[in-house]
C-alpha cells in the first residue's frame, strides 16, 4: 500500500496526499474499533487510552484531508485550515502518548488495593473507556470550535510565505512531548510483551522524525512534507501492529504477564505474612505456658507486649468477653471498617453485623468450638463490608484466655486485611485454569491430527481387514480426543461428566457404523457421574470397543436390534436390579462404587470363546483396561451379550 502511494506521489502529489491521509484515517479507526470492542476485557489501560485517542486523531485527520484543494468541501478556507487541523491532530497524538503511561502506572498501583470482587473490573474498564472518550470529545470539539466558529486559533500557514513561527514552534514542542513520552513508556515496559513495547517505541520515534521533517519545508509540495507523510503512515502502521495484531491476537501473553507479576508479588507477601502469622500466634498463645501462681504477673507482661505489637501491626487487635462483646479494640479500626472504635465498644455496631451474611455461619461455628474447647485456636477467613459498602477479605486469629474460675476468661486476637492475597490466589487459580484448558485443547488437536493421519493412511490399502483395523484405531483415538474436548469446554477441569460424554461417544460410533443398519437402536440409561481422567479414558475406550463390536458382529444376521448402555452408582436404588446372578466377587466388593453395563440382543458371543484369552485385539483391550482401573468385568450370554464392568473412581 505504501509503495503504491509512492508511485502515485511521483505523478500526482494531491492524489497521494489524499490517499495517504485516508489510509491513515482507516488505520486509526481500525485501532479504535478493536480497542473499543475489547474495553471490558483489556486490563492494559495504555492500549485502551491510545486506541480511543486514535478515533479523535483519525477524525481530525479526516477533516484535514477534506480541506485539500480540489476536494471542494471547505471552499472558503485556505491552506491555513489544513495546517491548523494538522497541528491539532498532532498535539492530540503526542499528548496521548505522554499521558497514557501515567494511567497505566496508577492502575498498577491501585489494582493491588482493590478489595471488591473481580467481576467489577469489566465495569471499571468500561467506565474508564467512556470517561476517556468524553474527555477527548470535549477537547476535540473545543479545538474545532476555535478553528471554525470562534476563529481564534493561531495562524499556522500564510500562503506565499509558508509556515508561521507558531507552526514551527509547535512542531518542536510536539517532538519534545513525544520524546518525553518514551521515558514513562520505558518505565512500564514490563507491562507489555517485548514486541509490543518495541513497536510502540518505534512508532513514537518515527513520529518524532516525521514532525522534524515538517519543520524543514516552506511549501506543501516540497520533499520534506512528502517524507513526513511517509513517516506518519509508518508510525500509524506500527501502532496498528502493536494494538491489533499483537495486543489482541495474543491476549493470553498479556494476561500471563500480568498474572506473573501478581504471582511474584503474592509469593513475596506470603513470606512476610508467614513471619507475621508466627508472631501473632506467639502473642495470643503465650498464655499456654503460664504457671498458676504467676498468672497476674505474666498476664500483665503479656498485655504489655500485646499492646506494643498491636500498635505496629497493620491490623486490628481486640479483646472480647465470654459472650464475644468487645472489651478493647486497637489499631486502624476506622481505616479497615469505616467505623470508629466507639461504635463497636458502645454496641452501636456489632462485629457480626459487618461480616458478609454468607460468611457468618463459619464465624458462629468457630465461636461455639472456642466455647467448648478453651484450647481451640480460631482461624477464620471471611469478608467484611465497610461503612462505604466496600467489601474486603480479612483473616482472624484468636484464642480464649482462661480466667481464674472455670468458664471465665476472655478472647484475644487479631484481624488483618488479606484482600491482596485473595486477589493473588484468584489470579493464580485463573492462570492455572487457562493453562490446563490450553493443555486439553492442544492434546485434543494433536489426537485429531493422529486420527486424520490414520484415515489418510487407510486410503492407501485395499484389504478390508487392514482398513477396518485403521478405522478401529481411529475410533479409539477419537474417544480419547473427545474426553479432552469435553474437559476443555467444561467448567470442571479435574472430572468429566461421564454420562454426557457417553452420549456423544455412542452417537459418533453409531454414525460411523450405521450404514446399512438403520434398524438398530440405542438405549441409554445413564446416571450423572463425574470421573477423573485416569478412569474416564480407559472406560471410554472400553465402551468404544464394546459398541463397535456389537455394531459390526452382533447383528450380521438381523435387520433390527438394540444396544443398551447403563451407568449407575451402587448406592442408587435399583442399580443392581437384574444383576443378582453376577459374580459374587464383583457384586460384593465394597471398593466398587459404580457399575457400567453394555448389552445387545444380537446373536451373542459363542460359548467356546473366552473373552479373557481371546485373539481379538478388542477383547484383549477389555481385560487390560479393566485391570488398569482396578475394576471387575463379567460376561452374561443369556440374552445376546451383556458386559458388566464394576469400578471405582480412583482418578478423581
Amino acid at each position: 500500500m505504501i509503495g503504491l502511494l509512492y508511485l502515485i506521489s511521483l505523478g500526482n502529489y494531491l492524489l497521494f496526499h489524499t490517499l495517504a491521509e485516508l489510509f491513515s484515517v482507516y488505520v486509526a479507526y481500525a485501532i479504535f474499533f478493536m480497542t473499543w470492542k475489547s474495553r471490558t476485557r483489556l486490563e492494559n489501560r495504555y492500549l485502551l487510552l491510545i486506541g480511543i485517542a486514535f478515533f479523535f486523531i483519525g477524525s481530525v485527520d479526516f477533516l484535514h484531508a477534506l480541506t485539500f484543494r480540489g476536494m471542494g468541501v471547505f471552499p472558503d478556507f485556505g491552506i491555513d485550515l489544513t495546517a491548523q487541523l494538522w497541528i491539532v491532530a498532532r498535539y492530540l497524538e503526542s499528548i496521548s502518548f505522554l499521558v497514557a503511561p501515567l494511567f497505566l502506572i496508577r492502575n498498577r498501583e491501585n489494582r493491588n488495593k482493590e478489595a471488591e470482587n473481580r467481576h467489577r473490573e469489566s465495569i471499571e474498564g468500561s467506565t474508564f473507556a467512556w470517561k476517556v472518550f468524553l474527555v477527548y470529545a470535549a477537547i476535540t470539539i473545543f479545538c474545532l470550535l476555535s478553528i471554525f466558529i470562534f476563529k481564534n486559533f493561531p495562524v499556522v500557514y500564510i500562503e506565499g510565505s509558508g509556515p508561521t513561527p507558531f507552526k514551527i514552534l509547535s512542531e518542536y514542542i510536539i517532538s519534545f512531548i513525544l520524546l518525553c513520552s518514551l521515558f514513562p513508556l520505558y518505565i512500564i515496559r514490563d507491562k507489555f510483551k517485548h514486541k509490543v513495547y518495541r513497536l510502540l517505541a518505534a512508532s513514537i520515534i518515527i513520529t518524532i522524525l516525521g514532525e522534524l521533517s515538517f519543520i524543514l519545508y516552506t511549501h506543501v509540495n516540497e520533499f520534506p512534507n512528502l517524507i513526513g507523510h511517509y513517516f506518519k503512515l509508518l508510525s500509524f502502521y506500527l501502532i496498528y501492529e502493536a494494538v491489533v495484531d499483537v495486543g489482541f491476537e495474543e491476549p493470553y501473553s498479556l494476561l500471563f504477564r500480568e498474572l506473573k507479576h501478581r504471582e511474584e508479588s503474592f509469593r513475596q507477601k506470603t513470606i512476610f505474612l508467614g513471619d507475621e502469622y508466627s508472631h501473632i500466634c506467639r502473642m495470643i498463645g503465650v498464655n499456654r505456658i503460664l504457671e498458676p501462681n504467676n498468672i497476674n504477673f505474666e498476664e500483665d507482661k503479656d498485655q504489655e507486649g500485646y499492646h506494643s505489637f498491636s500498635q505496629h501491626f497493620p491490623g486490628i487487635g481486640f479483646q472480647l468477653d465470654g459472650d464475644f462483646a468487645p472489651i478493647s479494640i486497637q489499631g486502624p479500626v476506622e481505616e479497615m471498617t469505616g467505623y470508629g472504635k466507639e461504635d463497636f465498644l458502645s454496641g452501636k455496631v456489632s462485629l457480626i453485623e459487618i461480616i458478609v451474611p454468607d460468611d457468618q455461619p463459619l464465624v458462629f461455628e468457630n465461636r461455639q468450638k472456642s466455647k467448648s474447647n478453651p484450647k481451640f485456636i480460631v482461624e477464620n477467613e471471611f469478608r467484611i463490608r465497610k461503612k462505604n459498602g466496600e467489601t474486603i477479605w480479612v483473616r482472624e486469629i484468636s484464642r480464649r484466655i482462661p480466667g481464674k474460675s472455670k468458664g471465665s476468661g476472655k478472647i484475644q486476637g487479631l484481624i488483618y486485611d488479606i484482600t491482596e492475597r485473595k486477589v493473588a490466589e484468584e489470579a493464580l487459580e485463573k492462570i492455572d485454569r487457562i493453562r490446563i484448558k490450553e493443555i486439553h485443547h492442544r492434546i485434543k488437536n494433536n489426537l485429531q491430527v493422529i486420527s486424520s493421519l490414520l484415515s489418510l493412511q487407510a486410503e492407501k490399502f485395499e484389504d478390508r481387514e487392514v482398513i477396518e483395523a485403521f478405522r478401529e484405531s481411529q475410533n479409539r483415538v477419537a474417544s480419547i480426543a473427545l474426553i479432552h474436548e469435553e474437559l476443555h469446554g467444561g467448567d470442571n477441569l479435574d472430572a468429566l461428566d461421564f454420562a454426557g460424554y457417553l452420549q456423544k461417544l455412542t452417537a459418533d460410533i453409531f454414525n460411523s457404523y450405521r450404514v446399512g443398519k438403520d434398524g438398530l437402536s440405542l438405549k441409554l440409561d445413564l446416571e450423572q457421574v463425574f470421573l477423573g481422567m485416569d478412569t474416564a479414558i480407559p472406560l471410554g475406550i472400553i465402551v468404544n470397543e464394546l459398541v463397535s463390536n456389537a455394531m459390526k458382529h452382533a447383528f450380521s444376521d438381523k435387520k433390527e436390534g438394540e444396544i443398551h448402555i447403563s451407568l449407575h452408582s451402587k448406592e442408587n436404588p435399583g442399580s443392581l436390579d437384574g444383576l443378582s446372578g453376577s459374580c459374587p466377587e464383583c457384586l460384593e466388593n465394597n471398593n466398587f462404587h459404580y457399575v457400567l453395563t453394555v448389552a445387545d440382543n444380537g446373536r451373542g458371543i459363542p460359548e467356546e470363546i473366552d473373552f479373557r484369552n481371546a485373539d481379538s485385539l478388542g477383547l484383549q483391550l477389555l481385560t487390560i483396561l479393566v485391570e488398569q482401573i482396578d475394576g471387575c468385568i463379567e460376561l452374561n450370554r443369556d440374552h445376546g451379550t451383556e458386559f458388566i464392568i464394576w469400578f471405582s473412581n480412583s482418578g478423581n
